[in-house]
């Protein structure tokens, strides 16, 4: 199955869990996000990888317009349903592939993209895609979960993802954010890595996560080096397997 494909059947089946996702309507990272880009009343704002919409419907009270583009039909309904259901109308969601954007050079002001670049499979690509349809003086920005630098801690944890969600493809280190977004000829104003513990079977149960899935993810981190569980930080409170999930959050001008 092609990585797209991969994706739009991963996140059509679970479309109504993101959008009654509060992590994914009120994380820290959307919030700081925000703050970080200040969007101003007269800008034209696009969030690349949309999903069900909630950092679209978060920029729409702050821009004049805002765009929801993704490439699973499913996650956009839910989308459109949550601006009709809250009152939205200067969102617009429409169909679009993050590497491959369905717009024209120089559109935008504020391009977003959140917990999304770890499915594509060309992020280098898609981050030309964001330099391309940025105005000059446009803001990127990125929110996306990452690795340790070491590739013994990052090893664990990216092979924790891609069982526990078929569609992720890789996540990038802070330093290799940097090293990526200023290739694309974007400088990176500002990086910072926030942090959050998470129980692990509530992470797994969000992406509908098989029993045998679940017993095979148990048995590499119990098998997994010291180190590398240390540099995820996987531990136990009263008996259930938490661990850190980092994400990285970056802001870029053109």
């Amino acid at each position: 199955m092609a990585q797209k494909e991969k994706v739009q059947a991963q996140f059509g089946r679970q479309a109504t869990k993101y959008t009654h996702s509060p992590s994914h309507a009120f994380g820290r990272d959307l919030s700081r996000l925000l703050e970080l880009l200040q969007p101003q009343p007269d800008m034209r704002a696009l969030d690349v990888a949309t999903g069900t919409g909630h950092t679209a419907l978060a920029l729409a009270g702050l821009v004049r317009e805002v765009i929801g583009v993704d490439i699973t039909p499913q996650m956009l309904r839910e989308a459109r349903a949550l601006a009709r259901e809250r009152g939205i109308e200067n969102a617009d969601f429409r169909e679009g592939d993050a590497e491959s954007l369905p717009f024209s050079d120089h559109e935008f002001d504020i391009v977003t993209c959140r917990r999304a670049p770890h499915h594509f499979a060309d992020i280098p690509r898609f981050l030309s895609e964001v330099s391309r349809v940025l105005r000059s003086g446009g803001a990127f920005g990125v929110a996306d979960q990452t690795t340790p630098e070491l590739e013994i801690g990052r090893a664990l944890i990216e092979t924790f993802e891609q069982l526990r969600d078929q569609s992720h493809v890789r996540a990038l280190s802070p330093s290799l954010w940097h090293t990526e977004i200023e290739a694309a000829g974007l400088h990176v104003a500002h990086l910072e890595v926030q942090t959050e513990d998470r129980e692990v079977d509530e992470y797994l149960d969000v992406a509908g996560v098989t029993a045998e899935r679940r017993s095979e993810i148990y048995r590499r981190i119990a098998s997994a080096p010291r180190e590398a569980a240390e540099m995820n930080g996987f531990h136990e409170v009263n008996g259930r397997l938490r661990f850190e999930r980092r994400r990285v959050i970056a802001v870029a001008r053109r």
